[in-house]
C-alpha cells in the first residue's frame, strides 16, 4: 500500500495560495463602499416663520466629525421623510395646500466643521394638513449633490405662518399695574397647542397663555409701572410686537380698607408697582402715601394744594416694587388739606370714604415736575374711615 508525501516544496505552494486567497478577501472588503450612519442633528433653532431666510446651524454629539471627508454637503427640507439619497429632480418646492408630499432645495448649505454646518432656511408652506398654521418638516443633509450621495445627518424643524397683531388686539386695552388682569388677544394665525404661544407686556412675561383658537388667546397680565407698553407675542414663526397696545393703570389695591376714627396706628398692606423708584420719607419732595378726600391735586406750581391730603400713612416701608406698608393715626393726625399741616383745629379724621393716594413727590406744585406720578382712584384704592 503506497502512502503520499508532502514534500516541503508543496506545502510552501498550499501555503501561498492561502495567503493569497486572504489577501485577496481582505482587499475586496476594504474596497466595498462604507456609508456611514445617519447623525441626529441638534439644530440652534427648531422652528421658524414660513418665509425663511433664516439661518440655523446643524451640529451632532452622538456621531463625532458626521461631516469628516465631506467638501460641499447639500441638503433637503422634505414631507413625508428623507430620501435615502440625494435626487435633484424629486427636489421640487412644496406650495400647493393638498400637497402631502415634497423636497425642498436648500440653497445654501456651508460646513462650517467637522462636528457642524449653518443653513440657509427656504420658504416653506405650512400645509398638511390644509389649513394648518404650522408643519414639521425634515431635514435631510447629504455628502455631495451626487445622484448616489448618501444621507448623513437628518433632523426635525417646523415652520409656522407669521402671527398678524393689528391696533386693538388687547380687549380690555388697560388695566391695574399691578396686574393679574384677564385679557385676550386677538389677530391671526396663533397656534391653538397648549404651550405653542408666549408673550410679554412691556418686556415682563404674560402668565396663564392658553389658545383659544387661531385668532385669540386669552393671558393674565404681570405687574408693570404704569403707562402704555408693547405687546410681544411668540411662537414658532418668530415673535410678532404691537408697540403701545396696553395701558398700565397707576391703581392700587389696600388692605383693610377700614377703620374707625378713634384708631392710633391702622397699619395698611398697598399693592401696586413702581414704589421701588421714588424716595419716601417726611420731606416735603419725598414719595408719600396720603388719604385724600377725593381726587389728589398737588397743583403745578406754587405752595398750595388744589385738593391736598386729610392723613399721611407714615413709617412706609417698601417690602418690593409691587408692595408697601404703612400706618394712619385717625386719631390725632388730621392735616389740613390745602397745606399738609397738622389740623391743629380738628385732628381727628372725620368720618368718611376716602382714596388712598401713592405720589412720588408729595410737595405742593408737584405736578408740574418732570418724572411726577400718582396712584389712579380705583376701587382698590378706598379707604372708609367709620365705626364699623
Amino acid at each position: 500500500m503506497s502512502k503520499s508525501h508532502s514534500t516541503p516544496r508543496r506545502r510552501l505552494l498550499r501555503a501561498g495560495l492561502a495567503t493569497a486567497a486572504i489577501t485577496t478577501l481582505v482587499v475586496a472588503a476594504t474596497a466595498l463602499p462604507a456609508q456611514a450612519a445617519i447623525a441626529p442633528l441638534t439644530l440652534s433653532s427648531t422652528a421658524g416663520p414660513s418665509t425663511g431666510t433664516n439661518t440655523i446651524t446643524a451640529t451632532s454629539t452622538a456621531a463625532a466629525n458626521w461631516l469628516n471627508g465631506v467638501t460641499t454637503p447639500v441638503a433637503t427640507f422634505s414631507i413625508p421623510a428623507c430620501q435615502t439619497t440625494y435626487n435633484t429632480t424629486a427636489s421640487t418646492a412644496v406650495t400647493p395646500a393638498s400637497a402631502t408630499a415634497g423636497n425642498v432645495l436648500v440653497a445654501s448649505i456651508n460646513k462650517i466643521s467637522n462636528t457642524k454646518a449653518s443653513i440657509l432656511v427656504p420658504s416653506l408652506a405650512p400645509i398638511v394638513p390644509s389649513g394648518a398654521t404650522s408643519t414639521k418638516y425634515n431635514l435631510c443633509v447629504y455628502a455631495s449633490s451626487s445622484a448616489t450621495a448618501a444621507q448623513i445627518g437628518s433632523a426635525t424643524y417646523t415652520v409656522a405662518l407669521a402671527v398678524g397683531l393689528t391696533s386693538g388686539a388687547i380687549s380690555p386695552a388697560s388695566g391695574p399695574s399691578l396686574g393679574g388682569s384677564t385679557i385676550t388677544v386677538t389677530g391671526t394665525n396663533f397656534p391653538t397647542t397648549a404651550g405653542s404661544i408666549s408673550g410679554t407686556l412691556g418686556g415682563t412675561a404674560l402668565t396663564n397663555v392658553t389658545p383659544v383658537s387661531a385668532t385669540s388667546f386669552t393671558a393674565t397680565t404681570p405687574a408693570h409701572a404704569p403707562g402704555a407698553v408693547t405687546l410681544s407675542v411668540t411662537t414658532a414663526a418668530g415673535t410678532k410686537n404691537l408697540a403701545t397696545a396696553f395701558t398700565y393703570a397707576n391703581g392700587v389695591t389696600v388692605t383693610p380698607n377700614t377703620a374707625p376714627q378713634t384708631a392710633t396706628a391702622t397699619y395698611v398692606d398697598v399693592l401696586g408697582a413702581g414704589f421701588l423708584t421714588p424716595t419716601f420719607g417726611i420731606a416735603a419732595t419725598n414719595g408719600r402715601v396720603w388719604l385724600v378726600d377725593g381726587a389728589y391735586d398737588p397743583a403745578s406750581s406754587g405752595s398750595t394744594y388744589t385738593t391736598g391730603p386729610i392723613a399721611e400713612c407714615t413709617g412706609v416701608v417698601v417690602i418690593s416694587d409691587n408692595e408697601l406698608i404703612c400706618s394712619f393715626n385717625f386719631n390725632t393726625g388730621a392735616l389740613t388739606e390745602a397745606s399738609a399741616t397738622a389740623n391743629s383745629g380738628t385732628p381727628q379724621v372725620p368720618n368718611g370714604t376716602y382714596t388712598v393716594t401713592v405720589v412720588s413727590n408729595g410737595d405742593a406744585g408737584a405736578s408740574g415736575i418732570t418724572g411726577y406720578s400718582a396712584s389712579d382712584i380705583s376701587s382698590g384704592s378706598t379707604f372708609t374711615v367709620a365705626p364699623y
